[in-house]
């Protein structure tokens, strides 16, 4: 590491600090696997399955296993159709199922400089199976925003990235323009074309959930077929 660089992470990480200071915080880890592989021209079937935990990573918060399709119409949009089911620990202590179906679409412009800039948008529908209110009988619907940005390293399958994501209510509004913030950066390292770990730092912003923030560490395989 050059001494140039030394001043910046410093710099980085005085400002993580401060803002995590006097603030309600939790920290996580979560875990996450990834497959697809191509059923069809231009058709894939991705599979993602995922621990997260949560109280000083001491608790396993929930787990989830999502198949879905996704089609490529071409090298700058494509859409999908996913199901997500979910194990969370309710306010009971137990494990209780929750039913996500959600459609995507994302749309990813021309590099430039080996810069690339996305958007993702998600529109969802999520069940409850755990009752405490009469609401919670009612299924939520939410959408998803997330602006990404990576960088293609030269002569290294190395992928380094930043993303936002905003997601609010729908048909139920509140007070908030949006309900919670998702901010990200990691790294991702392709190996053999088909294998891709990676690292990244999530942090949770959240207005209706406890406690309202959280940092996370995310560690992630891919794998393609």
């Amino acid at each position: 590491m050059t001494m140039n660089k030394r001043p910046a992470i410093i710099l980085f990480a005085l400002i993580l600090s401060s803002a995590a200071a006097g603030q309600d915080t939790d920290y996580g880890i979560w875990y996450e696997a990834r497959a697809s592989k191509e059923i069809w021209k231009d058709l894939r079937f991705d599979l993602e399955a995922s621990i997260r935990t949560n109280e000083n990573a001491r608790n396993i918060d929930r787990f989830y296993f999502e198949p879905g399709l996704r089609y490529k119409f071409n090298d700058y949009f494509n859409a999908g159709i996913y199901y997500r089911f979910i194990d969370k620990k309710e306010k009971d202590g137990n494990y209780h199922p929750r039913h996500r179906w959600f459609l995507q679409m994302k749309g990813t412009a021309p590099s430039v400089a080996r810069f690339t800039f996305s958007v993702r948008y998600r529109i969802q529908q999520q069940f409850k199976t755990y009752i405490e209110d009469p609401e919670d009988e009612e299924p939520l619907w939410y959408q998803r925003f997330r602006f990404e940005l990576d960088y293609d390293v030269k002569g290294v399958p190395l992928k380094p990235y930043i993303n936002a994501e905003m997601h609010s209510e729908l048909f139920n509004p509140n007070e908030f323009v949006a309900d919670g913030w998702r901010s990200m950066v990691g790294i991702e390292y392709t190996i053999h074309k088909k294998h891709t770990v990676g690292l990244e730092y999530i942090y949770n912003d959240s207005r209706v959930t406890k406690p309202p923030y959280e940092n996370l560490l995310g560690i992630t395989y891919s794998l393609k077929l």
